[in-house]
């Protein structure tokens, strides 16, 4: 799916990829905080993804930034939609 001319698995490819080589330090000192990226820039950690998000609108925007709460341990999200019949 095209959005902007961009690819939708692509929107935060950079995102991610700061995330994860912030990830040692972000975890040491902020595990279960949630994290706000922006390109290549880590915004700040929140106690709460609420807040993570407001933030995110506040300081950028309404433009693509990832939020993320920060594990150790990856859980896997699972969505349904009745609207695919799945």
């Amino acid at each position: 799916m095209w959005k902007g001319g961009t690819y939708m698995p692509d929107l935060l490819a950079i995102e991610l990829k700061t995330y994860e080589e912030n990830f040692e330090s972000l975890v040491g000192a902020h595990e279960g905080k949630f994290v706000v990226v922006h390109g290549k820039r880590v915004l700040g950690t929140y106690d709460t993804q609420f807040d993570a998000i407001t933030s995110g609108y506040q300081g950028l925007g309404n433009v693509p930034f990832l939020v993320k709460q920060i594990s150790k341990v990856e859980t896997p999200l699972s969505f349904v939609s009745n609207l695919l019949g799945v």
